[in-house]
């Protein structure tokens, strides 16, 4: 598994709303693609708040399987650009319209019939499982059966891992508790050794850090008076550009990453 972070000053060379949005729809894309796990953005020094708001909604957002988007995002001005995302097409979000048994799916409670919970689940059908949670709480459900109504199934909460990728969870951290939880580290940077002759070793859930479009992440971390937490490696050696944005150079290191897990 990989997980990739980015730093909360990304937008700091984007000139407006329509390219951000466009910068966070190819970062989804990349995240989707490799089936990343956990997508962080770190914030350290003077915290974008803002921006950290704005790319962190807007990334749940496209991880929201489209039929329950509605039903979970009101009106929203970070959302106002919505339309210019490109779709993901992961498994959770290309359910057929009719429900099958024994499927999967993800849902949000809408309202309680007696003891029972009835969940949307896209395509105008419903899930009734057992127990009332509250309502707008998101799960996965697994279809066992139809009942008397036609637009409504009986359904068992699933709780173990999804049967096929769904998605990435979006997380904010320090930068000092970036790396807690993963089983290796890997920092990407044009001053790092080549990946030629770097030796890697991948370990449980990998995160991969990526610098800032200022500043390359050997010196966020010195500044912050943090040791690096793992090797810094150049994965795009003899570049022929002066720069490389953060959002080519994640669908570079994770389509190598993904060459050497095979």
């Amino acid at each position: 598994m990989f997980s990739i972070a980015i730093p909360h000053d990304i937008f700091s060379e984007t000139p407006d709303d329509v390219s951000k949005v466009k910068k966070l729809g190819y970062l989804a894309r990349a995240a989707a693609i490799f089936r990343v796990e956990t997508f962080v953005i770190y914030h350290y020094g003077q915290p974008l708040w803002e921006d950290i708001d704005f790319a962190k909604t807007v990334l749940e957002y496209l991880t929201t399987p489209p039929y329950l988007r509605k039903r979970l995002y009101k009106l929203d001005k970070r959302l106002k650009l919505a339309g210019l995302l490109p779709p993901l097409k992961i498994p959770s979000h290309t359910t057929p319209p009719e429900p099958q048994i024994g499927e999967i799916r993800e849902g949000v409670v809408e309202t309680w019939d007696g003891y029972y919970s009835i969940l949307y689940i896209g395509g105008g059908k419903y899930a009734k499982v057992p127990k009332p949670y509250p309502r707008g709480t998101r799960m996965l459900v697994k279809i066992e059966a139809p009942t008397a109504r036609s637009d409504t199934y009986r359904a068992s909460v699933y709780r173990g891992r999804p049967p096929t990728y769904w998605g990435f969870r979006v997380e904010v951290r320090h930068i000092s508790e970036l790396t807690n939880g993963f089983g290796s580290v890997i920092l990407t940077g044009r001053e790092g050794e080549s990946i030629c002759h770097s030796r890697l070793k991948l370990s449980g859930n990998t995160l991969v850090v990526f610098g800032s479009p200022r500043r390359g992440i050997d010196e966020i971390f010195k500044s912050e008076g943090l040791p690096q937490p793992g090797p810094l490696v150049n994965f795009i050696t003899n570049q022929g550009v002066e720069t490389v944005r953060t959002e080519e150079a994640v669908f570079i290191v994770l389509a190598v990453l993904n060459y050497l897990r095979c």
